[in-house]
């Protein structure tokens, strides 16, 4: 009996240890980010992955790393696997409110268009993903106005008139045709332009506080 009390004690501080120890590699991870070392805010990541290899957050702050370093393929499979962690809606719609922009970057109008609408199912009151949702329906009802932020996508004219009457249809859930064609009249090219530098992944997260049992 003695033992098996040792035994788990034991458990218990190892655990505690760990989980001690990845908060602070995210801490750290965090602390390069913002003073962009991304380099080395990747190796915290890397090491807090190595103790807690199933924490959305981890792969979320890596993926806001990879995107600064304009990695933006390797910032989509992070996001991507932040997005199958966690079950939490709010925190959702930030990973698929990044994605988005991910994609953006990357000139894939298509797929940012849909993780904007994912995100705002899951936060119908998040106006930063409206205005981007907004804009990405603007560029693929105008998307000879569209500058590819990548000169290796690209994506054929065929395409996007096979996929207009789609978008429309997904339009129609936020907005009427009215409000389509009034939303293309008033995005000036000076908003579109600020968009495209003011693209930015939203901030790191810290490590949730575990409950205790």
């Amino acid at each position: 009996m003695k033992y098996s009390v040792i035994i788990l004690f034991n458990l218990f501080f190892f655990y505690s240890f760990l989980f001690c120890s990845f908060g602070k590699d995210i801490n750290d991870g965090n602390k390069f980010f913002y003073k962009q070392k991304y380099d080395e805010a990747v190796e915290k990541y890397n090491s807090a992955e190595i103790k807690k290899p199933n924490d959305a957050v981890l792969y979320y702050n890596r993926g806001n790393t990879f995107y600064k370093q304009q990695f933006y393929q390797q910032a989509i499979k992070e996001y991507q696997k932040s997005l199958g962690l966690t079950k939490d809606k709010n925190f959702k719609s930030k990973i698929l409110y990044n994605m988005g922009n991910t994609y953006l970057k990357l000139g894939d109008l298509q797929k940012a268009k849909e993780a904007y609408i994912q995100g705002l199912k899951l936060n119908p009151n998040d106006e930063e993903i409206k205005y981007n949702l907004q804009y990405a329906l603007v560029e693929l009802n105008h998307p000879q106005k569209y500058q590819r932020q990548n000169s290796t996508f690209d994506k054929s004219q065929n395409r996007q008139e096979e996929n207009k009457q789609a978008d429309q249809q997904e339009q129609q859930k936020y907005m009427s045709e009215q409000d389509v064609q009034r939303l293309i009249e008033t995005v000036t090219q000076q908003q579109r332009d600020k968009l495209k530098e003011a693209l930015k992944p939203q901030k790191p997260q810290l490590p949730p506080v575990e409950k205790d049992w």
